[in-house]
């Protein structure tokens, strides 16, 4: 799978742990060298593709819950964050098929 993550994780250490095929890390700009515009090109991309993830999580934080760690140990919180995510994919679910339904039978029945 492809990895992207924010500028602030550009390091060599990630580097070589991501390996170059799946690092799809935003470039960042130092001083005195900016982004060039091929640069600034992958980032608006990588970022449309960040962007998705990062609402999702967001959403799941702010309004179901995900924000902190309601036990003790990692297996409970594992599953309770898994039972979370499934049931907001059910949701989601849901309301992708009742639009596609209410388009007409040539898509949902």
């Amino acid at each position: 799978g492809e990895v992207y993550a924010d500028s602030a994780y550009a390091n060599k250490k990630n580097d070589e742990k991501l390996g170059k095929q799946n690092n799809k890390v935003l470039h960042r700009a130092y001083r005195n060298t900016p982004l060039t515009d091929r640069q600034k090109q992958e980032n608006k991309q990588r970022s449309s593709i960040r962007y998705i993830v990062e609402r999702t999580f967001g959403l799941l934080k702010q309004h179901h819950g995900l924000a902190k760690a309601r036990y003790l140990g990692l297996e409970r919180n594992k599953t309770r964050a898994q039972l979370i995510v499934m049931s907001y994919n059910l949701k989601t679910g849901m309301n992708i098929f009742k639009q596609m339904r209410s388009l007409g039978d040539c898509y949902a029945q």
